[in-house]
């Protein structure tokens, strides 16, 4: 007993400090207090755009609020509240966005406001910033890689391959070259027979949802609407947030079943970060699973996940926002060459399985599957990117993660195959449609088909092509005559001389 006590005030000391509201209220009064009329300052808040109470004529005034709006909306009636009036006169320079809830950066001169105990700033210059940079200035509360694994790990319980891809995918993805999509994210996990365990995650997730400021979610309330006591005023006030760094899970049971169309439109663009339980049962040529950068599937034989209430997860939502926009800060953008030993770790993958598994595989990797090989290879890199995202470097070890998650989410899959032996007919007649039927040939011309799944064009140069299939055992002469048979078949067509893409 006395070893037990011991421990837990152990993890009480190392548990990190919540970044609270009512810490950066304090900060931000004792900041404006200390100054002096006069001081040449500069400010950073959200902008209420109301005149305060018993403002003169002589300008425009505004005031400014440390906290965002929904923080402001969630202070209870008789908490403490600080802002600064800002003075603005013809003088005043405006750059960027600064509408009613933008949060802006304001530059001037300090001085005294004729109204209760307010502070007002002569401002010169009013800049609108980026929301992120919000969270980023409190960054010595940003959470260590540890701390985010423990936090889940006591609040949700899945299988480790599923509870790493849930932390990965709230870290969004940073911007990859040649890509069109967003920064969102969309973890899928379907339904696989009765009682899955998949309404137990969703509680889990909605726990996680419900629990992040209005700023953050995605949701189709573009107006936050805050009565203040102590002016007596009341504020309406747009979100500050245009990034995709936006999350979304169905607040409703029948969410589950099915998105709303602007939800989807959303999701499937990567302009969100989806968090999706799919209470229907799994079918492999579903959209989504085939659009998802990890389609789970909870399958009978697995532990049926659950959550714990944990008030230290709650308190402590503002330091993984903070860790989160910081991270992001740190990598907006991967460059291709870093995605270079993804694809290789893929292709290396994509021959090993299909030896291991044959032809239900290769069902799952026709167009129309969950994993089809163009796409498979392009949410492969988002996937590594997040996982950087969430290391803060570039690593073998994220290689390899990649590898894992795609084996884990080909198990799944295999699964319900054997249980849906129509689709997999389907699936693997859509596959043999661009895949000759010889051995040797299906072989060489799968080949090609890797190699045009990772690259950006969707063409090979010749010679590449031939390179890789000599590495694979084929000869030279071999490759060749093969290369012009396909050519000469329609399974392949020249754009240019020395370019190949496959047809399919």
């Amino acid at each position: 007993m006395m070893e037990g006590e011991i421990l837990e005030l152990l993890r009480m000391e190392r548990m990190r400090e919540p970044l609270s509201p009512g810490k950066r209220l304090r900060e931000f009064q004792m900041k404006i207090q200390r100054l002096k009329n006069g001081d040449e300052i500069t400010v950073a808040g959200f902008l209420l755009g109301r005149k305060p109470p018993h403002a003169p004529k002589d300008a425009l005034y505004y005031l400014l609020s440390p906290l965002s709006p929904s923080e402001l909306s969630s202070l209870r009636r008789g908490d403490f509240r600080t802002y600064l009036v800002i003075r603005v006169t013809e003088r005043t320079e405006f750059s960027g966005r600064a509408n009613p809830g933008s949060y802006v950066l304001v530059r001037g001169i300090m001085d005294a406001y004729p109204w209760g105990n307010l502070r007002m700033l002569n401002a010169t210059r009013i800049e609108g910033r980026d929301y992120s940079e919000y969270w980023r200035n409190y960054r010595e509360f940003a959470l260590s890689r540890r701390e985010v694994l423990d936090l889940f790990e006591r609040t949700v319980y899945l299988r480790d391959d599923m509870r790493k891809a849930l932390i990965y995918s709230i870290y969004g993805v940073p911007y990859i070259p040649g890509m069109e999509w967003g920064e969102g994210f969309e973890f899928t996990v379907f339904k696989y027979g009765e009682d899955s365990g998949l309404l137990a995650l969703w509680k889990a997730l909605k726990y996680f949802y419900s629990s992040l400021p209005w700023e953050v979610r995605l949701t189709r309330k573009s107006v936050l609407e805050v009565d203040d006591p102590f002016t007596g005023l009341d504020f309406r006030l747009g979100n500050p947030n245009g990034s995709d760094m936006r999350y979304y899970t169905p607040p409703t049971k029948r969410g589950t079943v099915s998105l709303p169309k602007w939800v989807t439109e959303r999701i499937l663009s990567k302009r969100a970060i989806g968090l999706l339980p799919k209470n229907i049962e799994a079918n492999p040529l579903d959209r989504m699973a085939r659009m998802s950068e990890t389609p789970f599937v909870l399958v009978p034989s697995e532990e049926k996940p659950y959550f714990e209430e944990n008030r230290e997860f709650l308190q402590l939502i503002p330091n993984l926002l903070v860790t989160i926009f910081s991270q992001r800060e740190r990598l907006g953008s991967l460059d291709l060459k870093k995605t270079r030993a993804v694809e290789e770790e893929f292709l290396r993958w994509l021959r090993e399985s299909r030896e291991d598994y044959g032809d239900p595989f290769r069902a799952l990797t026709a167009p129309s599957g969950p994993m089809n090989v163009r796409l498979r290879a392009e949410l492969g890199k988002r996937v590594f990117g997040s996982i950087v995202r969430f290391n803060g470097r570039v690593t073998k070890r994220a290689v390899r993660e990649v590898k894992l998650i795609n084996e884990a989410i080909v198990n799944d899959w295999m699964v319900v195959l054997k249980d849906h032996p129509s689709e997999m007919i389907k699936l693997l007649r859509e596959y043999r449609m661009y895949i000759p039927g010889t051995l040797k040939a299906r072989r060489a011309l799968e080949i090609l088909h890797d190699l045009a799944s990772v690259s950006p064009s969707g063409e090979i140069a010749r010679g590449d092509f031939i390179r890789e299939l000599v590495r694979d055992g084929f000869s030279e002469e071999d490759a060749a005559e093969l290369l012009e048979r396909f050519i000469a078949a329609g399974y392949v067509y020249e754009p240019f001389p020395g370019k190949l893409r496959p047809i399919g």
